[in-house]
This record gives C-alpha cells, structure tokens and sequence, in this order.
C-alpha cells in the first residue's frame, strides 16, 4: 500500500515539475513574442514616419518638367518650375548649336559675368491679359555643360488673385546676351574680335501650359539674439523668407543692411526701407527656405553717412527654423 502512494507522489511531483516548466516556457514564448512584436511597431512606426517625410518632400518638390516649345528653329525645354504665393523659380535649357552665341558666351564668362537678359510673362488661366511677372524683382543665370545651355530665373510675383487649382502660362518672348566688359577696359584691350559679336538676341513666342501647384507650406523661424531691433515677423515658404521689422534711425542717417549665413557674408536682396517717425521700417524677402533646419542667418542693419564712406551697426538678430 505504502509503495503505491509513493508511486503516486513521484507521478504527481513529476506532473508538478512538468507543469511549471511548461507555465516558464509560455512566459518565454509571450514576452519574447511581445519584445518582437514591440520592435517590429517601432520599426513600422520609424518606417511610416520616413515614408511620409518622403511623400511630403516628393509633394512639396514634385517640381520637375519636360515640356518643349518651338520657335524660329529654336527648341527651348522647360524643365522645372516651383512656385510659392510670392515667388516663381524655372530652369530651362536648349541645345547650344550657335557657334557665334557659344563664342559670346565665352567671352561673358570670362569676363565675369554670368547674367542672363530674359524678357517672359507669366498668365493665369483666368486671365490671359494680366503679367502677373510684370512689376516683380527678377535675377537670371546661366550655365554651360557641353553642348547644353542651362538658364535659371527667379522672380517675385502678384499672386494674391490666383486660385490653387488654376493653370499658369510661361511665355518667353526673348534671350539676349552681352559680352559684358569689365568696368573700366575698353572693348579693343578686352581681347575683343570682330569673328565674335558683342550682342547677340533670340525673339520668338515660346510658351508653357502648366499646372498650377502652389508650395503653400509656411513656417515661422525662431528669432534669436535681438539688439536694438523691434517689432520683427518673419515668415517662411520652400523658396524664401520674408521678414518686417523696426529699428531706430536719425533723419540724416540711410540705411545699409547685411545679410550673413552660418557667418559667411551672402548677398543682400533689395529691401524697402521707409521713416516712421524715429525709426525706420525694413521689409525683405531673401533665400532662407523653411527646409532648412540647420542654417542660421544674421541680419545686420547699418547706418551710412552722407558720403557712403562710414557705416554704423545700429542693430542686429538672427534667426533659425527648429528641427521638427
């Protein structure tokens, strides 16, 4: 009777032991499955947030182009075109195969300058007659990589009356060029010949229909190290920034202001300065798109003596977009 119920206390101590790693086991199996299921939800979660960065990036730069427009003989293809409510960037290009344009442009390189003279209009859908490029600030440039001539223009632009689903047309109606002497030297010591012009002009209508897409997406820099400078607002788009503010100027001083990026001297956009009473109102835009997270810039304002030969920092501030 005796060995019976040992035997029934080893099958049930078995059973017992048998019970307990089987309970360890699952709770192996459940918290490793939960620390796997953990890491892959941190990993979906890290790679939907970086597919999404890159479907707003694409969004917002979705900006490249193939449209080609003839005229006269001459193809010009537009191949980008990005556009905010306050400024307009294209890029075009067309085959360079005009060797007297290709020696011109030489000798405009050589000479230091690379400006490009573009005359173009820029029409709404909704009305063909109204430039909206027409009382605008403008800068255009130019390239040269092989057989290839790359242009670059910026402008700023009336957009105020433009719905976000409208259509834009981009007219250009002439290229020019100069050899552009260097101030001071004559056109005979420049080196010129008479094999190469010192003008050479393109008219034609080259037009592009394209679909309008505004970059609507602004942000507000952070303002940092203010002296002496009041009421600043500053807003930001993909291109540029725009920034108002107030400083305090005698009559008889004109302002000067500089414009710095991670301490480096860039060059100044044109601004509007106007007399409020003690102060002076400045009102700018320049190329500090929002996408830049790392950049910072520093405004100076100087004041100018009556000869432009002696300036005085009258204030300073600088700002920065926060990582997001």
């Amino acid at each position: 009777m005796s060995q019976k119920i040992r035997q029934d206390d080893n099958r049930y101590n078995r059973y017992k032991i048998l019970t307990i790693l089987t309970i360890i086991l699952a709770i192996i199996l459940v918290v490793s499955y939960e620390t796997s299921l953990v890491t892959c939800l941190k990993k979906g979660i890290r790679r939907s947030r970086s597919e999404s960065i890159t479907r707003v990036k694409e969004k917002l730069i979705s900006d490249k182009l193939d449209l080609i427009s003839m005229q006269n003989g001459r193809e010009i293809k537009l191949t980008k075109l990005v556009a905010t409510k306050k400024k307009l960037l294209f890029n075009y290009q067309f085959k360079l195969d005009d060797d007297r344009l290709k020696a011109l442009l030489d000798k405009q390189l050589a000479n230091g300058s690379n400006y490009q003279d573009i005359s173009f209009s820029l029409f709404s859908s909704n009305d063909r007659t109204n430039n909206l490029v027409e009382k605008g600030l403008m800068t255009s440039t130019f390239r040269i990589k092989g057989n290839t001539f790359y242009g670059t223009v910026g402008a700023t632009f009336n957009s105020d009356q433009l719905s976000d689903d409208t259509n834009l047309t981009l007219q250009i109606s002439k290229l020019a060029w100069d050899e552009h002497q260097p101030a001071g030297v004559e056109p005979s010591k420049a080196g010129s010949s008479s094999t190469v012009p010192t003008t050479l002009q393109y008219d034609g209508d080259w037009h592009f229909d394209i679909i309008y897409q505004p970059l609507v997406h602004t942000a507000k820099p952070q303002i940092m190290q203010v002296k002496n400078i009041e009421d600043i607002k500053a807003d930001s788009d993909v291109l540029q920034t725009t920034v108002k503010f107030t400083a305090a100027f005698k009559k008889d001083e004109a302002p000067e202001l500089e414009i710095y990026k991670d301490g480096v001297k860039v060059d100044t956009s044109s601004f509007i300065a106007q007399p409020q009473g003690d102060k002076m109102a400045f009102e700018l835009s320049f190329d500090m798109s929002k996408l830049d997270k790392t950049s910072v810039y520093k405004m100076q304002v100087n004041s100018v003596n009556a000869t432009g030969q002696e300036k005085t920092e009258i204030g300073a501030f600088s700002m920065k977009h926060k990582l997001s």
